[in-house]
């Protein structure tokens, strides 16, 4: 059975590249033969380490160098299966299967379109209908939390699969006495992602400075999060979720709203209802004289390990 695996555009400090490279693995596992979509371009040997975003003229680009070589394949209508790791940006290769698509075509959605404040707002009805028309192509489409699935309730073919956890080291261990930073926030400095004012207030409360730095690589990232004791989380609307399984992979305790996808992956004591709850939570947990909890028993790893295989299964059981 062949899988057609149209990835990403491969952005390296976003979750894309490995995204592309993991699944691919995954599928080979299984015993199945695939077929990468993009694998070859020229785009995918030029890019820059340090491009945060997809470049929108490069990933449409990208995207185009996919549909035309999917088009140039021999499509076994019974037998192959498409799986797309974004249904929705640049969002040109659901028009694609509308002229040539097996029986079988899965995607991802990460549900941006349906954040408010989010990169793309301007655009987000518009992005919205172009997802949808894709979605409405798949047998299933995949998300990582019930709270996604909920956004998406118009959509009768959404399943929830969790996160999978980054396929890379966690930097060194740093002993709870030993770290540098109280409190650390990763997050892009947007109006979605931070509540400036929040953060100020627990400065202010705590006399004390929410630590933030940027990150030239993943090492040079997770090794200032191993550092730290609390990763605060202040998002008015999140997408993916990955900060919580950042923060526990390299021993920082994640303190998030109650909101998002993040009751789903945190128990109750590490989530905050309003601002002088959360100041309470963090006074605590930076007082501490140890660890509380060990860090790596907040989320739920089971699902977490199951992710690939939980797709794959989907795929071959329809």
């Amino acid at each position: 059975m062949r899988i057609i695996f149209v990835p990403q555009y491969p952005t390296p400090m976003r979750y894309q590249s490995w995204w592309a490279w993991k699944f691919e693995e995954q599928f080979e596992k299984y015993g199945l033969e695939v077929v990468r979509l993009g694998k070859n371009s020229r785009r995918h040997n030029t890019i820059k380490d340090k491009e945060m975003f997809s470049p929108i003229n490069a990933a449409i680009e990208y995207e185009l160098i996919q549909i035309e070589e999917y088009m140039n394949l021999k499509i076994d209508y019974d037998n192959d299966i498409v799986f797309m790791a974004d249904i929705s940006f640049p969002g040109f290769f659901g028009n694609a299967l509308f002229h040539k698509a097996p029986k079988r075509v899965f995607g991802f959605c990460h549900a941006t379109s349906m954040n408010n404040l989010d990169y793309f707002e301007e655009n987000r009805t518009r992005k919205f209908l172009a997802e949808q028309a894709t979605a409405f192509s798949c047998k299933h489409v995949f998300v990582g939390s019930h709270y996604h699935q909920h956004k998406l309730y118009q959509w009768p073919n959404v399943k929830v699969t969790y996160l999978p956890y980054p396929p890379f080291p966690s930097a060194k261990k740093v002993e709870w006495k030993d770290k540098e930073n109280d409190i650390i926030s990763v997050a892009r400095p947007t109006a979605q992602k931070v509540d400036v004012g929040l953060e100020l207030f627990v400065e202010d409360c705590l006399r004390t400075t929410v630590k933030r730095k940027e990150f030239v690589n993943w090492h040079n990232y997770y090794e200032f999060i191993a550092k730290s004791k609390i990763m605060l989380i202040t998002a008015k609307e999140e997408t993916f979720g990955y900060q919580i399984v950042d923060a526990v992979k390299n021993g920082c305790i994640p303190i998030a709203p109650n909101k998002c996808s993040y009751t789903e992956l945190l128990p109750p004591e590490f989530i905050y209802d309003n601002r002088n709850e959360l100041v309470s939570k963090l006074d605590y947990i930076i007082n501490s004289k140890r660890e509380i909890p060990k860090v790596p028993e907040l989320l739920c790893h089971g699902k977490m390990k199951n992710f690939y295989r939980n797709i794959i299964e989907t795929m071959l059981e329809d």
